[in-house]
């Protein structure tokens, strides 16, 4: 069994985001839950992404939205014993890191992160997803955090941030880059054979 863990952004994925929408099409799914939405302070936001991830026995794989792919990204290279238990990451529009700072975002801060997630290192399989005209994320940025973090991106094309202010709502496409929740069955040899002589017929 995989389970799913979403980790939505500043404003936490209303109901009719699709990380809320999908999060109520899967049987095995949780979120990271913030303590205030609207201030996201990193390491704060990592602790909750600990607390989540770490008690889980599963396999995992993570579903992050704009400021959560930050978060996700970071938490998993400052917390490397988590990254075993994950098997697909799946980041779409992350958030510009010089947007954001030690005290939230970067205009309240006395820093930026953009050198820090350039420098970052991303050690579980990963897909990324960006968007042409992503109000938070231009896409020439997104181009260069991908290579930095060595990730060739999926360009979802005149996408803005992928959320409900874009038009989504529901995001099916998501399940392109899901791993399924079910493991495959298990097809005995001589099952198997059989099934193989009927379709030769």
């Amino acid at each position: 069994m995989t389970h799913t863990v979403i980790v939505p952004g500043v404003g936490g994925s209303e109901h009719k985001h699709w990380q809320s929408w999908l999060q109520r099409q899967l049987m095995s799914c949780s979120r990271v839950h913030q303590h205030d939405w609207n201030l996201p302070v990193l390491k704060e936001w990592i602790a909750q992404f600990v607390k989540t991830v770490a008690p889980i026995q599963d396999d995992l794989q993570i579903v992050a939205h704009s400021f959560g792919c930050l978060t996700t990204v970071a938490a998993l290279a400052q917390h490397p014993e988590l990254n075993q238990k994950v098997k697909k990451l799946i980041l779409v529009a992350p958030a510009n890191p010089a947007r954001f700072g030690d005290a939230g975002f970067a205009r309240n801060s006395q820093n930026d992160y953009a050198d820090y997630f350039h420098q970052l290192k991303i050690n579980v399989s990963a897909t990324m997803i960006i968007s042409e005209n992503d109000p938070w994320l231009a896409f020439e940025d997104a181009q260069r955090l991908a290579k930095s973090w060595k990730l060739k991106p999926v360009n979802a094309g005149q996408a803005g941030h992928i959320n409900v202010a874009s038009g989504y709502g529901p995001f099916p496409e998501i399940y392109h880059y899901l791993i399924s929740e079910k493991p495959a069955p298990h097809i005995p040899l001589a099952a198997e054979q059989k099934l193989l002589f009927k379709f030769a017929i």
